[in-house]
Parts: structure tokens; C-alpha cells; sequence
């Protein structure tokens, strides 16, 4: 980079930080608000689905997979639509408390309210049904509240943002367990607890943070026929957007390929006994615990120094197919340990650039709260068709060859990291 070259960049960045400072008060103000948030956001994020598997094992051990399969099947389908909807009327929202505190405040009420219905019911249709009204109005406002570092953060400083909430989402799961292992036995606050923890969270953004009210004028108007048919991006239009979405996608297979089998790898191919395997996973989280903490923010930190974020995603998504590849030849749990490390440091390195890059490309800052949620379903839609098409896979050859399910991920993978050139404008 030439000396015009950072220049520019500072000046542009400079100018990044004082539109963004008039309009949504001081970034470290806000940083600081949302991180405080992130606390219980996460952990409500993570542990809704460990605390509906236990609820149901509860009161129907005999079919309760079944049950949370159905369930969670229905809740993801539901999603699909239904985020990038509520994204969409959240930028259009004109309320006089801004666009996103009135759909944070309304998904975390209605959550609450169906997270008790299901902790006090003892039916499972019941509780089926007000699941998912709850995992629904929760994503809705967590999806609202991850808006706001997009666009209330500068460019320059949004990287190492991520990275750390990225932390709190990685350290959340192993939180929320936690948290539901020790309520399973009060089912009204197993379901409820994670939720007013989230509540109690985010009241002090809710009441410091600056989410300016817009006019009319100033947002899309709300045009139903129009709101339906442009929740999803033209990639012809707007191909920055869609290479990243389809190499997010991508990676979404191989992080989906990984965590929903793991276990099963253990049991068929490396023989962990049944009494054990639970403790080795364990273990596995708590290998990837300081792995996640120096990668998640490091490389935010690291993008946010140098201004760049694409051979960073591509590096991540190296290291993850790379991961895959060991994990699917690892004989033994140290070997498999070592391939969880590596796809641990990419997957910690894509969650906090990638996040970036998706901001970076955005065709519109009015939709943000849309186009945010149709990044996010990159990540989501790989949870409904790996466990779908992941049996098929894994029964060629006389079953468990989880080798062509990892490596075939880890193909995706580098493809994903090829199309980083693709995008354009972007460093």
C-alpha cells in the first residue's frame, strides 16, 4: 500500500467514524453496550434448544427424539422466512424509540411468555407449539440487536467487534449447558432463565444506546407485494453480495458437516465407549475454549489493522477444510483432537471476518436488518440439509464413511475460499 493509499484509507475511515458518531452516538459508547448485551444474548441464543431437549426428555423419554426433531425441523423452516420478514420491517420500523429497540423488546417479551407456557405445560404439543413461537420471537430480536453493530459501528473498528462477540457465542454454549443442566429439574425456570438473563443484559443498551428515529422518508416504504419479493438479494444486481452468501453457505456446510456428526465419529470410527463419549466432547470444547479466544480476537483485531478481509475469510476456510480432512483420517482421539484445533482456529477466524465482509457488502444500509438476516440464513439453511442428505452420505460403502461426508465438506470449503476474488471493491 502507497503512502496516497493510507491517506486514503485514513481519511475515508475518519469520515466512517464521524457520520457514524452524529447519528448513532460515540462507537465506543455503543461497542460497550452491545458487549454487555452480548453476555446474556448469547447464552439465550445457544441454550434454547439444550433446554427444550431436556424438557421433552422429561415428560416423554420414550419418543423424545422424535418430538425435538419434529420441533426443532418446524422452528428452522419457520425461520427461513420469517427472520429476514421481521429484518425487513425492522428497517422500516418508524416508532419513535428507533427501528431496532421496539422489536428487541417485543421478540424478548413474546419469548418469555411462550418459554413459560412451555416450562409449565406437561403436553408436548403444547410445549412443541410454544417453542417455537419462542425460538421465533427470540431470533427475531436477536437478529435486531445484531444490526446495531453493523451499522453503528465503523468499518474500521467493526472486525475486532465481532471477533469478541464471536467469543461470547463460542464461550455461550458451554454457559448455556451450564445453566439448563443445573435448572432441568424446574422446568418453568429451565425454559425461562436463559431468556431473562438476555432481558437483564441488554436493559442497559435499551436505555443509553442512540437508535434514531426515522421518518418515512428516510426508510423503504412498506409495500407488502415489494417486501416479499425483495427478501432475497439479486445476485445478478448486487454480485458482491451474492458470491459472499454463497461462499458463507459453503462454509456453513462444512462447520454443520463437523458439529452435527462429531460425536458419532467417535462412536463408530475412533470406538470411544457410550459412558465416555460425553466427557471427550466435553473435552473437545474445553481444547477449543483458549483456541477461540486468541483466534476470535485476534484475526478481528488483525483485519481491522491492516483493512482487509477477504484473504483472511479464504484463510479460515482453508483451515477449516484442512481440519476436515485431518479429522476424517485421525485414528485416535489425540489425532482427532488436533484436526478439531485446526478447524477450531479457522472457524474462530471466518465467524469474525466473514462477519465483516458480509457488513462491507451490503447493497443498502436501509435494508441492513434484512440483508443481515438473509447473510445469516447462509449459516442456518446448512442445519436443515446436512441432516437431511448427511445419512445418505455417510450409509455408501457399508456405512459410517463419514471420510466422503468431511472431505466432500472440505472441498466446499476451498471452493467457498476461491470465490474471495470474485468480490469486488472489497480488500
Amino acid at each position: 500500500m502507497t503512502i496516497s493509499d493510507e491517506a486514503a484509507v485514513t481519511t475515508e475511515s475518519t469520515h466512517d467514524s464521524t457520520s457514524t458518531t452524529a447519528e448513532f452516538g460515540t462507537p465506543r459508547r455503543t461497542i460497550g453496550l452491545v458487549l454487555i448485551a452480548a453476555l446474556g444474548m448469547y447464552i439465550m441464543a445457544m441454550s434454547m434448544s439444550t433446554a427444550l431437549s431436556l424438557r421433552i426428555a422429561s415428560i416423554a423419554p420414550d419418543t423424545k427424539d422424535v418430538l425435538y426433531s419434529r420441533t426443532v425441523s418446524v422452528s428452522a423452516l419457520l425461520m427461513l422466512v420469517v427472520i429476514p420478514v421481521v429484518g425487513a420491517l425492522s428497517d422500516r420500523t418508524t416508532s419513535r424509540y428507533g427501528r431496532r429497540r421496539p422489536w428487541i423488546v417485543g421478540g424478548l417479551v413474546v419469548a418469555v411468555v411462550a418459554a413459560a407456557i412451555a416450562g409449565l405445560s406437561a403436553n408436548p404439543i403444547i410445549i412443541g407449539a410454544a417453542y417455537v413461537i419462542l425460538v421465533t420471537a427470540m431470533q427475531s430480536a436477536f437478529n435486531a440487536y445484531a444490526v446495531i453493530p453493523v451499522e453503528a459501528v465503523p468499518d474500521a473498528m467493526r472486525a475486532r467487534v465481532m471477533g469478541i462477540m464471536g467469543l461470547f457465542g463460542a464461550l455461550a454454549y458451554s454457559g448455556g449447558s451450564y445453566l439448563t443442566g443445573a435448572l432441568v429439574e424446574q422446568p418453568l425456570l429451565l425454559m425461562t432463565a436463559p431468556i431473562l438473563l438476555a432481558v437483564l443484559t441488554v436493559l442497559p443498551l435499551l436505555a443509553l444506546y442512540r437508535d434514531p428515529a426515522k421518518a418515512k422518508s428516510e426508510v423503504p416504504a412498506l409495500d407488502v407485494k415489494e417486501l416479499f419479493g425483495g427478501l432475497l438479494v439479486n445476485p445478478r444486481k448486487h454480485p458482491n453480495f451474492g458470491w459472499t452468501w454463497l461462499a458463507r453457505l459453503l462454509a456453513g456446510i462444512a462447520m454443520a458437516s463437523l458439529l452435527t456428526y462429531f460425536v458419532y465419529y467417535m462412536l463408530d470410527v475412533l470406538e470411544v465407549p457410550l459412558t465416555e463419549v460425553g466427557a471427550k466432547a466435553g473435552l473437545l470444547t474445553l481444547i477449543s475454549a483458549p483456541i477461540s479466544i486468541v483466534f476470535f480476537t485476534g484475526s478481528g483485531w488483525l483485519s481491522d489493522k491492516v483493512g482487509s478481509r477477504k484473504p483472511f475469510v479464504a484463510a479460515a476456510a482453508g483451515l477449516m477444510a484442512l481440519g476436515l480432512v485431518l479429522g476424517a483420517m485421525a485414528d485416535s482421539f489425540v489425532s482427532f483432537a488436533v484436526a478439531w484445533s485446526i478447524f477450531a482456529m479457522g472457524q474462530a477466524i471466518y465467524l469474525t471476518v466473514d462477519l465483516a465482509l458480509c457488513a462491507a457488502v451490503l447493497p443498502d444500509a436501509r435494508d441492513a436488518g434484512k440483508d443481515m438476516a438473509v447473510f445469516g440464513l447462509a449459516l442456518s439453511i446448512p442445519n436443515i440439509i446436512v441432516p437431511a442428505v448427511g445419512p445418505t452420505i455417510l450409509s455408501i460403502g457399508g456405512g459410517a464413511n463419514y471420510a466422503l461426508l468431511w472431505i466432500g465438506a472440505a472441498v466446499l470449503c476451498l471452493v467457498g475460499a476461491a470465490l474471495m476474488p470474485l468480490i469486488r471493491g472489497v480488500r
